[in-house]
């Protein structure tokens, strides 16, 4: 599974109920023991830079929702593994931190790649495996370097579906109102077990058929491209400049504004946009009203959303070389997707 792998006043814990979907998406086949994928809730940002001081804050903001018991391992490039949080292998740096009171003094080897703009990965898990049916709590920060000098950055969480829905909008809003961010999107995604990759992809393609609602994680393929381009729509989409301030864009915006069923929330560095009233699988074979809502959110990021991606994994993607862009461009209008009634 992908990313396996204290509090703040904005993303309180709430009571909220948890999101349910059918089996038919929630089942998937075995091997060795294994789910091939699972359905998780995630939250991805893409910030336009991370400091140390902002890097601590996600660490402190993760804190603040992750239970404290599912705290328990973390990796850096530096050991290669996973290590108990309780009971850490720490560097000579490490240590001083530690004996700073310093928290967090495990990463303390990130915070040195930030100072000194190198790539970066940071991640946390609760050690929960993809066959675990409590799901699991995770994080990942990374400064990815390719050709270029520039750091291209991405923070997920990722937590099981009884985690509140609404509590991942209110993540979004706290990050918006704290870091300078290209986009972001949440909401329900396909996590799999890394080591079956293609045999997952290839049940994924065959659930993304039917269920429109339900992202598929394709981090490796396009995190260097966010900084000018969108995921396709989400439950919980969230513009940052240079989308939110595009003169189209604001100009489409506004009949979104006038939807009852879509809550909008304009935050200091980005405008987050929630399509219904919970994230929904959007199952195509029993027509969800709320595809009209996406569709809608297609049309506002027009001419954003990614293209030319490489095709996924798996015997559906790669059967069809056009298969990914076709899933990232389901809700646009002439979607080359199967077939789904346009229901505005």
């Amino acid at each position: 599974m992908n990313a396996m792998g204290r509090r703040l006043p904005t993303a309180a814990r709430t009571m909220n109920s948890a999101v349910e979907f059918p089996p038919a998406l929630l089942k998937s086949g075995v091997i060795n023991g294994r789910p091939l994928n699972k359905i998780l809730l995630e939250l991805v940002v893409y910030p336009k830079n991370l400091t140390v001081a902002q890097f601590d804050w996600v660490l402190d903001l993760y804190s603040s929702v992750c239970p404290r018991d599912r705290i328990k391992l973390f990796q850096i490039p530096e050991s290669q593994v996973w290590s108990e949080v309780a009971t850490p292998y720490l560097s000579q740096s490490a240590r001083s931190a530690q004996a700073d009171g310093r928290r967090y003094a495990y990463f303390e080897a990130a915070r040195r790649r930030i100072q000194e703009h190198r790539a970066v990965e940071a991640r946390l898990w609760d050690g929960c495996e993809i066959e675990d049916e409590e799901g699991s709590f995770a994080l990942s920060i990374r400064g990815l370097k390719y050709k270029s000098r520039e750091t291209h950055w991405y923070v997920r969480f990722l937590f099981p579906l009884s985690f509140p829905p609404d509590q991942l909008t209110n993540l979004a809003r706290t990050i918006a109102d704290r870091i300078d961010l290209y986009s972001g999107h949440g909401g329900p995604v396909f996590a799999y077990f890394p080591d079956n990759r293609r045999q997952a992809f290839t049940e994924i393609y065959t659930k993304a058929r039917r269920f429109w609602g339900v992202d598929i994680d394709m981090l490796d393929f396009v995190a260097q491209r966010m900084r000018r381009e969108l995921k396709s729509p989400c439950w919980l989409n969230l513009l940052g400049s240079p989308f939110r301030t595009d003169a189209d864009v604001l100009g489409r915006m506004h009949a979104l504004r006038a939807e009852h069923d879509i809550s909008i929330y304009d935050q200091v560095f980005g405008t987050i946009i929630v399509l219904g009233k919970g994230p929904s699988g959007l199952d195509r074979n029993r027509l969800a009203k709320d595809v009209r809502l996406y569709q809608a959110m297609a049309k506002v990021m027009d001419g954003h959303i990614l293209k030319g991606v490489d095709p996924l994994p798996g015997d559906g993607f790669l059967a069809n070389a056009d298969a990914t862009d076709d899933w990232l461009h389901r809700f646009s209008p002439g979607s080359d997707w199967p077939v789904l009634r346009n229901l505005q």
